[in-house]
């Protein structure tokens, strides 16, 4: 087999790398003529050999790659006379996914949002060599919500770790709405609408809820600095995926136009109000005459803003009860899609399902050979299964585990360890939890299932993550994780993520959780939480090494946050039937606010619970000091509106300074005006219809809590930038 080239000892890496049989990457984005110019891939070599050295700078000069078109699968050697691995793969994305494959399974090097860990690493050259098993082709990365969400704090070095992340893992497809402020501003002035850009573009803490056509304008105006900062931000990471042969999915044109946009009136179909009365964006019928002049504009300030002609496209019609106006549901989508293939031939369009959407008809008209769907699924049970049925166009299977990036223990053991074969007809695999920094035990069983089509042996998969988490082989750590495993791990129905921790709930003596549609239901024995905790905090005395690892930090503190957040449960219902008993109540109130503290106390020992660390990566992206996204950001997380509505407290956090500067001083003064006898406040109820559910909620008319919530995001609190404090010590009181 002729080799074209050999590149060896590039980079930091010393990565060498051989191209045998040069092919193109198929479906790889092209590159544009237009606007800013094109972007373009890196060199293989060049790519692969910076993933390494970033990744694995101690690995130097020790990883060599060939790339074998000809190949169905990848494989990991010796590589002879080098002292190193040789990986063979037929693709960049599969070459990086191997070596992801040899970090987990032979070099035992882990990989968290939570804490890294290499405590356990060497590296292994195995006798014979390994081969990986093969992956679904189609796996996805992100939800619309989860750039909101989780994306709004990443720093641009921040986002590029995470790409890394993804390619190691597998992934494919990585949606990407950071630069689209710009790609709108754009359209927004080639469609006559210009004067509509300040009040129509959205802060990109709001960007899910407006590209998915849910409001306008929200968190803005938006300055010039951060739409081209942003539009800066879009190009990097298009950048990145496509050096690693991944393809960025971008925003399709739906027929999104300003709400009061004046032109082609009779075209137009208003959408109304979302929740929390917020105004959504017009829609231009895409069966018009006037839609395919929208689009072509759409897609040419696409290809200028990320210098690239995509191969996939997001969007989504009417979602979440938009209304369609009587329009042909499949002469829209046929017209959508037309549009799309126009602009870039033979691309992807990837339709959420979720909440009915999409209808039947609309994906009649859809293409099945350019169309796939995203089955979003909260249902983390093991009875849940993973097929799924859209008119024969193709899916990938998309796990929901998480909502707002509330903290709370949770996952989906019993269903992914399955065997799942062919997967019952699925493409991929999705991460698509609204918020991914949580729970990375449960992650790690995902990521593992993304290369595993076998029944994962927990056992073998908890002493294996115990060794590359903790770097232990101690069986009480195993032992904590099966409690865990076979509890808060394991959800025996549809729900809509974790418990959530009335701490963070908006103060009622009937507080159960703290957003709107969640699921108040304990599935789980607490006390298993309380026993794995125990047994991890014993491990962490015997053997001192432990806590110098920051995914066994991670893990202990959010267990010990977990057992406060279940006392606080109990304490509660306590609190309420002390009323009418002033001595009483006031002891018992005393008691629960005792938690606050202490809570905090905890969360501050590691940074992934600061509030001020979290923070950070927003300010990065700000355009000077204006504050705009950190000020957003602050609100997101607590009151999400700019007034109270049913998305309060949606996205809640369990975050040191939060609870301690936040929930903490709700819940005081609450607790102050039961002592002082004031008069009960009243409350206001509200009809809340979304995703097809009608639910009525109770909120509280009280302005002492009310003037703490809505001063939050400017106020002056101190911000926690590095952990403190001693975590054992701190387990060692809430867990004896």
């Amino acid at each position: 087999m002729k080799i074209y080239s050999l590149l060896e000892a590039l980079g930091c890496a010393g990565v060498a790398f051989a191209l045998l049989v040069a092919a193109p990457m198929t479906g790889q984005a092209k590159a544009s003529d237009e606007g800013n110019g094109p972007l373009t891939a890196a060199a293989p070599a060049k790519a692969l050999a910076g993933l390494v050295g970033r990744v694995t700078p101690e690995y130097a000069g020790r990883v060599r790659f060939i790339l074998d078109a000809t190949k169905q699968s990848s494989d990991i050697s010796a590589d002879e006379g080098r002292n190193g691995i040789l990986i063979t793969a037929p693709s960049v994305r599969e070459c990086a996914r191997a070596y992801g494959y040899y970090l987990r399974h032979l070099a035992h090097v882990h990989l968290s949002w939570n804490g890294d860990n290499r405590t356990a690493a060497q590296f292994m050259i195995p006798e014979q060599p390994v081969s990986v098993p093969a992956t679904l082709p189609m796996n996805f990365a992100f939800n619309y919500c989860t750039l909101s969400y989780t994306g709004a704090h990443w720093s641009q070095k921040r986002w590029l770790k995470e790409i890394d992340r993804l390619a190691l893992n597998g992934f494919r497809y990585v949606l990407v709405t950071s630069g689209l402020e710009k790609v709108w501003q754009g359209f927004l002035s080639d469609i006559g609408a210009k004067s509509s850009a300040s009040s129509f573009i959205a802060n990109p803490c709001y960007s899910a809820w407006w590209n998915m056509g849910n409001l306008e304008g929200e968190g803005g105006p938006v300055s010039a600095g951060l739409i081209e900062k942003e539009a800066k931000l879009g190009r990097a990471i298009v950048k990145r995926l496509l050096d690693l042969g991944m393809e960025p999915v971008l925003q399709g044109y739906v027929g999104f136009v300003p709400h009061d946009y004046s032109q082609h009136k009779s075209d137009i179909l208003p959408q109304g109000r979302w929740v929390g009365d917020y105004v959504r964006p017009a829609v231009m019928r895409p069966d018009s005459e006037a839609f395919a002049r929208l689009a072509e504009a759409w897609y040419k300030n696409i290809r200028e803003v990320y210098g690239i002609t995509p191969t996939a496209f997001g969007g989504d019609l009417f979602h979440e009860g938009g209304s369609t106006g009587g329009a042909n549901l499949e002469q829209c989508a046929k017209a959508v899609q037309t549009a799309m293939q126009n602009a870039a031939p033979n691309s992807v369009w990837f339709l959420q399902a979720w909440a009915g959407n999409p209808k039947t008809e609309l994906l009649r008209g859809t293409d099945p050979d350019h169309t796939v769907i995203l089955a979003l699924e909260k249902n983390l049970s093991a009875d849940n299964g993973f097929t799924r049925h859209y008119l024969g166009r193709p899916y990938v299977w998309c796990e929901l585990a998480n909502f707002g990036g509330n903290h709370g223990l949770f996952g989906g053991f019993g269903l992914l360890e399955k065997a799942t074969g062919d997967l019952g007809g699925a493409s991929g695999f999705g991460l698509l939890s609204e918020g991914i920094e949580t729970n990375p035990i449960y992650y790690e069983l995902f990521f593992e299932r993304i290369s595993n089509r076998d029944l994962i042996d927990r056992d073998d998969f908890l002493k294996r993550t115990v060794l590359s988490r903790y770097g232990s082989t101690d069986p009480d750590l195993v032992r904590a994780l099966h409690l865990l495993a076979d509890s808060v791990y394991s959800p025996n129905g549809m729900r809509e993520g974790c418990p959530e921790s009335i701490l963070c709930a908006r103060p009622s003596l009937d507080a159960n959780k703290a957003s709107t549609w969640s699921d108040p239901r304990v599935f789980y024995n607490p006390d298993d939480v309380l026993q794995a905790g125990r047994l991890m905090l014993e491990a962490a005395k015997k053997d001192g090494k432990l806590m110098k690892s920051s995914g066994f930090r991670y893990d202990l503190a959010d267990v010990c946050r977990q057992v406060l957040a279940e006392k606080a449960r109990a304490i509660l219902p306590q609190c309420k039937a002390a009323v009418g008993n002033q001595k009483k109540f006031a002891s018992k109130s005393a008691e629960f606010m005792e938690l606050f503290p202490l809570t905090a106390d905890i969360l501050a020992t590691h940074e992934c619970f600061l509030l001020g660390h979290f923070l950070e990566g927003a300010a990065l992206r700000e355009a000077r000091s204006k504050g705009e996204m950190t000020r957003n950001l602050r609100r997101l997380i607590t009151t999400w509106a700019p007034r109270i509505t049913p998305l309060n407290d949606y996205a809640h956090r369990q975050l040191a300074e939060l609870i301690r500067h936040y929930y903490m001083p709700r819940w005081a003064a609450f607790f102050r005006a039961h002592n002082a006898g004031d008069k009960e406040a009243s409350v206001r109820e509200d009809v809340v219809t979304n995703n097809g559910e009608r639910i009525v909620t109770r909120i509280r008319n009280d302005k002492n809590v009310e003037s703490i919530e809505l001063s939050f995001p400017t106020a002056k609190i101190p911000l926690l930038h590095k952990p403190n404090g001693n975590l054992l010590q701190l387990a060692e009181r809430v867990l004896k």
